[in-house]
């Protein structure tokens, strides 16, 4: 699955949000990937070296989930795709959507993986990894500006996605009215929580984190998408051995329902 997250105009916190998903998520294999052509914020943030991040994966060919060795564990328990900062988050940010849109669209359909998309706009290199996206959350807090924001992106947002756009509130104030008001399904919101936030900042250690209310909430929208996705089968794939050659025994053709698993 592959999830977008972003917002309208301001900074409400789609950095934070992405790495609380990849955090608390409540299955395993799941990487946020920072494309915000803005960002390159949480090497520094958390200590780590930028590089192999997501400029050495947008240049790289791959197939698969995203090979390990561009992603580095952060002290929350969330694995990331890190970008350098400045100029250089855009240009990897363009490389990937022209080298590595495909190879980031089949790596999810075997793990998830959470975009950071930073500021949803339409000249944004970002845009196609939002429109490839299965489920894109956009961020709006309380104040009538912001709400407008979003609402003036709608007509040719709605128009370029293939998956399904949802609304997160920000500080949980109104968000019934915004919903109602701008037309979207809000799948979450997201408290103020000076803690919470510090920890998802890189700012502090608290070694029982997610049991603050951001947390909670950010759980409760990773379950929410969850929900959309299958349950990966445990068990492993059935064999059958037929009997050897040169019994008089010969194996049934395949049909379309045994090969596509119809009936």
């Amino acid at each position: 699955m592959l999830i977008a997250v972003g917002y309208g105009k301001g900074s409400p916190g789609a950095t934070t949000l992405g790495l609380g998903l990849a955090a608390v998520w409540p299955r395993p294999d799941v990487t946020l990937v920072e494309c915000d052509p803005a960002g390159g914020d949480l090497w520094a943030r958390f200590g780590h070296h930028p590089e192999p991040g997501l400029s050495a994966l947008a240049a790289s060919s791959w197939e698969g989930p995203i090979p390990g060795f561009f992603r580095q564990r952060l002290s929350v328990g969330a694995d990331a795709v890190l970008a350098i900062p400045g100029d250089g988050a855009a240009a990897s940010v363009l490389t990937l959507v022209d080298r590595g849109l495909d190879a980031l669209r089949q790596a999810s359909t075997t793990a998830t993986v959470i975009v950071d998309v930073g500021r949803v706009d339409i000249r944004s290199p970002a845009l196609p990894l939002v429109a490839a996206a299965d489920h894109v959350l956009l961020l709006s807090a309380s104040p009538l500006a912001q709400q407008a924001q979003v609402g003036a992106r709608l007509p040719w947002l709605s128009n370029a996605l293939s998956g399904e756009l949802w609304l997160v509130g920000v500080g949980g104030h109104r968000t019934a009215e915004v919903s109602h008001d701008l037309g979207l399904p809000v799948i979450g919101t997201v408290p103020y929580s000076r803690w919470g936030a510090g920890v998802l900042s890189g700012q502090l250690r608290i070694p029982n984190w997610r049991r603050l209310k951001l947390a909670r909430a950010v759980r409760r929208i990773a379950v929410a998408l969850c929900a959309f996705e299958p349950e990966p089968d445990p068990r492993p794939a059935r064999m059958v051995v037929w009997p050897a050659a040169g019994r008089g025994v010969v194996p049934p053709a395949p049909t379309l329902a045994g090969r596509w698993g119809g009936g």
